[in-house]
């Protein structure tokens, strides 16, 4: 679904996955499967996958076994934030994906069109095998970029 078909489908503005499904409380500290707009997961490149054994190193010393990046937008009502975060996880089959700490977030909400593009940005990096050097090394938080 690209950017301009979901802002068709909701031509009063893009509601937040609360409004879609029947609201509740503020997130908190808690992740809830209805606070994530996912994207189709993506299969994790060869160079990532080095720079995450580094990052992503269990109990017993071995790395991590990942196989895709779960690139996700995030709601978050935390006052006085409110809007859409970008979160990447990196996952795998054998586990869930809240297992592990997330490789990337935002640190401040946006809104969900700036999410989406970069959201596509970092898409466009992990099909390069580009994602743990352009938005982890350094750390990236730039809004005003996107």
């Amino acid at each position: 679904m690209t950017k301009r078909s979901i802002a068709s489908a909701y031509p009063n503005g893009i509601p937040s996955p609360r409004e879609l499904h029947g609201g509740g409380k503020a997130m908190g500290s808690f992740l809830h499967l209805a606070d994530l707009y996912p994207r189709p997961l993506i299969p994790i490149g060869r160079e990532d996958r080095m720079g995450l054994e580094d990052m992503y190193t269990g109990k017993d010393g071995r790395p991590g076994k990942f196989t895709d990046w779960l690139i996700a937008l995030m709601w978050v009502e935390d006052p006085p934030d409110r809007g859409w975060k970008v979160v990447v996880f990196p996952v795998s089959v054998h586990s869930v994906f809240w297992a592990s700490p997330p490789l990337f977030h935002t640190l401040a909400p946006g809104t969900f069109e700036k999410a989406w593009k970069l959201s596509e940005a970092i898409k466009t990096s992990s099909e390069q095998d580009r994602l743990t050097r352009t938005f982890v090394h350094p750390y990236w938080d730039y809004w005003e970029a996107i």
